[in-house]
């Protein structure tokens, strides 16, 4: 297989970003993209560049070749903007090579020397064991549980070593 790149999400890559998005939401329950099927190029491309503006805010993309593989968020929540909310998605077909712990590990790297937020979050089905041994190895603890869209979830914190 080639090299996966990893790359900071920019405008330009809005048409390729929700292709995937709209993609990876079919091949997986876990994946929650609210309005997914409404949003325009136009409104995606705006997106990124709004996100891109903030400096505790971040998106990228694991690329092979020039299509995207995978995609890291990190998103500052609106009631406590001192934390932010990690999201990861991988195309199905790529599960289980490593792609998902290069993205985290990007976004953890980013965490610590970019962003000023104090806390790296994430909520997970109960479900995904996968996904949650991945957190977990990648130093992310238990610090909750909460339930979205009927679902049981763990909420999880990252915990620098």
């Amino acid at each position: 297989m080639d090299a996966v790149t990893i790359k900071l999400a920019g405008p330009e890559d809005a048409a390729k970003v929700l292709a995937f998005l709209r993609q990876t939401a079919t091949e997986s329950n876990a994946v929650q993209v609210p309005h997914l099927l409404d949003v325009s190029l136009e409104q995606e491309a705006d997106n990124i560049k709004m996100i891109n503006q903030f400096d505790d805010c971040v998106v990228m993309l694991a690329m092979l070749g020039d299509e995207p593989v995978g995609i890291v968020t990190v998103m500052m929540l609106a009631d406590h903007p001192e934390v932010g909310e990690l999201g990861v998605v991988v195309e199905k077909k790529y599960w289980r090579n490593g792609i998902g712990q290069l993205l985290v590990d990007e976004a953890e790297y980013w965490f610590e020397n970019y962003s000023s937020l104090k806390k790296l979050v994430l909520s997970v089905f109960a479900d995904n064991s996968p996904a949650i041994a991945l957190y977990r190895k990648l130093h992310f603890e238990e610090t909750g549980k909460t339930v979205e869209d009927g679902r049981p979830a763990l909420v999880m914190e990252y915990q620098p070593e």
